[in-house]
């Protein structure tokens, strides 16, 4: 992946060096920079995707396969000062709380619950876990976490190092939770204190999915796939993919985190967005994500 992002040129006059300078500014004041992706398979070789990161935004990104030995790189694109500020996790926070209802059979993926949450187009209604993962259900998990409590979902947590990390983030560290982070049931819809950088959510988000034989804390093969199932967004015929992900939305801070998982299973790609612009909301955030993998984005309702 490659970005262009608007340069002044040195020139010999000062005059030249200023109208320059103004005119980056201006260009930096609509966007911030024009992603190229090329030669990537999930958009089909020799094609070239455009995708327009604004000043309010910013998007990881990690191309890898689950059993390579290296680890994972990220590329950052947007609002460097996003780096090393810290967010809430919002709704992503939930796919992690998923994941530990699995881990101690509390739910199944058929098993229904009547929901009432009021931002769910006809609410109540009954969900199963992957439609409460979908619709970001609060009323689902508020339920479901009854019979897990806070000592085992803490477990979990601690097992896949979901938490702040050590330097720079990367998906070979241990996260770490921080001990006043629980708020109360209320909270867990959107992590209670948690407040982590965008590059630790992200390098949680690829190590859940990085099974490298070499990796000292690996999920179980089939609570893995058990756990993707429950994530599952949609799929992309046209490109040959399967998209798995979580929206988030929290302290006017618009997630969605993304799995592009290649039909051969090869190949995975993990995009973390974040959309802080005044105009931002759930739907425009998702939609936004689907634009760039050019794919068709499910109906929301």
């Amino acid at each position: 992946m490659k970005f262009l992002e608007s340069s002044s040129i040195i020139c010999s006059s000062e005059l030249e060096k200023t109208v320059h300078y103004l005119f980056d500014r201006i260009l930096k004041s609509f966007f911030i920079f024009i992603v190229f992706i090329s030669n990537f398979s999930v958009w089909g070789e020799g094609t070239i995707q455009q995708f327009v990161i604004g000043k309010s935004e910013l998007l990881i990104y990690s191309r890898f396969s689950p059993k390579q030995e290296q680890t994972p790189g990220m590329e950052y694109f947007g609002n460097r000062e996003y780096r090393t500020e810290k967010f809430s996790p919002a709704s992503t926070f939930k796919s992690y709380l998923a994941l530990s209802l699995l881990e101690n059979e509390v739910v199944s993926l058929s098993q229904k619950l009547a929901c009432s949450d009021p931002h769910i187009v006809g609410s109540p209604r009954m969900l199963n876990l992957r439609e409460a993962l979908f619709y970001s259900s609060n009323d689902y998990f508020l339920q479901t976490f009854r019979k897990l409590g806070k000592s085992k979902l803490e477990k979990t947590l601690s097992r896949i190092g979901y938490g702040e990390m050590p330097g720079e983030p990367t998906p070979d560290k241990t996260g770490k939770l921080p001990a006043n982070w629980w708020r109360g049931t209320e909270a867990l819809k959107h992590g209670g204190s948690l407040r982590l950088r965008p590059g630790e959510i992200h390098s949680i988000w690829v190590a859940s999915f990085w099974t490298s034989p070499n990796r000292k804390s690996k999920m179980d093969k089939n609570l893995l796939e058990t756990w993707m199932q429950s994530l599952f967004w949609s799929e992309c015929s046209e490109k040959g993919i399967l998209v798995y992900g979580k929206s988030g939305s929290w302290e006017k801070s618009f997630w969605f985190q993304g799995l592009l998982v290649d039909s051969d299973l090869h190949q995975f790609t993990a995009i973390t967005f974040l959309n802080r612009s005044s105009q931002a909301n759930r739907s425009q955030t998702i939609q936004k994500f689907y634009d760039l993998i050019e794919c068709p984005m499910p109906k929301l309702e």
